[in-house]
């Protein structure tokens, strides 16, 4: 599958407490285009198998939330890889 691929480009956000969302662009290959995955991340690693689940609450002093800090850096990963 496209997503066990090393990725092209990626995106670390820290979520609280020890975890994280990663925002992973992965590569063509013969059967597969680009696409763009939202994965939670823990000390252990990338977890494949885990829905990542983000608050869509304001959890940061700047009011915004874990769904704006993903979407963000899906633009980011977008604009800086012209997809």
């Amino acid at each position: 599958m496209a997503i066990h691929q090393e990725p092209i480009d990626y995106i670390d956000i820290l979520a609280p407490p020890k975890e994280r969302y990663t925002v992973m662009l992965t590569g063509e290959d013969n059967n597969f285009r680009r696409a763009i995955y939202i994965l939670m991340g823990y000390e252990s690693g990338i977890n494949y198998r885990r829905v990542a689940h983000i608050l869509t609450a304001s959890s940061e002093p700047n009011g915004l939330s874990d769904f704006d800090l993903v979407q963000a850096a899906a633009k980011k990963l977008k604009e800086r890889n012209q997809i």
